[in-house]
């Protein structure tokens, strides 16, 4: 396992999971009365992307260096991200009232798909390293 294909891969895995959601939006977008539909949909599936495939390669290199430690990463840096995206959620919703709660929803469907995205992802690159007997106590 390499870093440059396991990247690939788990890029290839979010832009397939990115044009579903679009797909979704659209839809939602055409079909669903306007309260139901945010107009920060395009802004937020971009924030999701990126926010993902930066924690993603980030706890890829600390994996790689630690796989005993894996756990401890995991934790740390779930706490952040969820706090993050907290004060993103509540920041837009306090400055834009009227879409907040289209917002949220939304907030909370990509928090849930592209975490799940991730924690996969991250599962099966930590269970390749320790198979691996890439195991090390650094």
């Amino acid at each position: 396992m390499n870093y440059k294909s396991t990247i690939l891969k788990f890029i290839r895995t979010l832009v397939t999971t990115s044009l579903l959601l679009t797909a979704a939006g659209f839809l939602v977008y055409v079909y669903a009365p306007e309260q139901y539909y945010t107009p920060a949909f395009p802004f937020l599936l971009v924030f999701f992307l990126l926010a993902t495939l930066i924690i993603f390669h980030y706890m890829y290199k600390a994996v790689e260096k630690r796989p005993m430690r894996f756990v401890n990463i995991f934790i740390l840096t779930t706490m952040l991200k969820l706090l993050a995206y907290m004060a993103v959620m509540v920041t837009y919703a306090l400055l834009n009232r009227e879409d907040a709660r289209a917002f949220v929803i939304t907030f909370f469907i990509f928090y849930v798909i592209f975490t799940s995205v991730e924690v996969i992802a991250l599962l099966r690159v930590n269970s390749e390293f320790m198979q691996k007997g890439d195991i090390s106590n650094k």
